[in-house]
């Protein structure tokens, strides 16, 4: 099983992350498009496999948070359609074999009782976007040998999202990430959803959660770390240690030894 770190807002290049991965011993980054310093256009694709090569350290990416591909605005959807083309291509030049994206829950109406999403009101037309656009990004990921994988976020819940989710992983190089800290929010609805295609899983976030407090280092939550990294283990999931400071990376790593 290879364990990885985010790169972080803390550090301002590559090369800083790099630094640390060495140091605490992590096989690979992941990188995050929400980052100017992690942009594609930022980043040229052959000096991210000389430095991969160099440092014995692999990639993967996060795609940015807002990318709505399911978006219901046509000039918003075939922007975020053409920046996954653009990066699974990125990918393949720079030896990256994994992308990891989400499914948006999206604006909502605040009730008396309840929330109603739009995306869900008007599923029917977000669910026919959301595919017309996956099945062309599965065509381009097939072609570059790279992963698209689908990740949890507190919204697997959701009817149309387990639509879009069952309908998705019937093609191919769709996959899905287990990030078992927006799990752990969702209080498991997302993992109900997760198992029933355990075969399709990935990829995994591991971090701590405890209420509603979500990216904790390893064990300053609620979650039973050694469970879900037996499971990483047996299963062979690359899995992301995503915490969002170097101080919680630290004592993460940690944490790690321990277990």
């Amino acid at each position: 099983m290879k364990i990885g770190m985010p790169a972080l807002i803390e550090l301002n290049t590559i090369d800083d992350n790099i630094k640390l991965c060495k140091k605490l011993g992590f096989d690979f980054i992941e990188l995050n498009m929400n980052f100017p310093y992690n942009m594609i256009h930022n980043v040229e694709s052959k000096y991210l496999r000389s430095i991969s090569k160099e440092n014995n350290i692999e990639f993967t990416m996060h795609m940015p948070d807002d990318a709505d591909i399911g978006s219901f605005y046509d000039d918003v959807r075939h922007g975020y359609l053409n920046l996954f083309i653009d990066a699974i291509r990125w990918a393949n030049e720079s030896n990256i074999k994994l992308l990891n994206m989400h499914i948006i829950k999206g604006a909502y109406m605040t009730m008396p009782d309840k929330k109603i999403y739009i995306n869900e009101k008007y599923s029917d037309i977000y669910i026919n976007n959301f595919l017309t656009s996956i099945k062309i990004i599965s065509e381009e990921a097939v072609k570059r040998n790279v992963m698209i994988c689908i990740e949890n976020s507190n919204n697997f819940g959701l009817n149309f999202v387990q639509d879009i989710v069952e309908k998705s992983l019937s093609l191919d190089n769709v996959y899905l990430t287990w990030d078992v800290g927006h799990d752990y929010i969702s209080n498991y609805s997302d993992k109900k959803v997760l198992l029933k295609y355990k075969d399709k899983i990935k990829h995994m976030h591991l971090h701590d959660a405890s209420e509603n407090k979500d990216h904790l280092a390893l064990n300053e939550g609620s979650l039973d770390i050694h469970e879900h990294l037996d499971f990483a283990n047996k299963n062979n999931l690359t899995t992301l240690i995503e915490v969002k400071s170097k101080q919680a990376l630290i004592k993460s790593k940690e944490q790690l030894i321990g277990i």
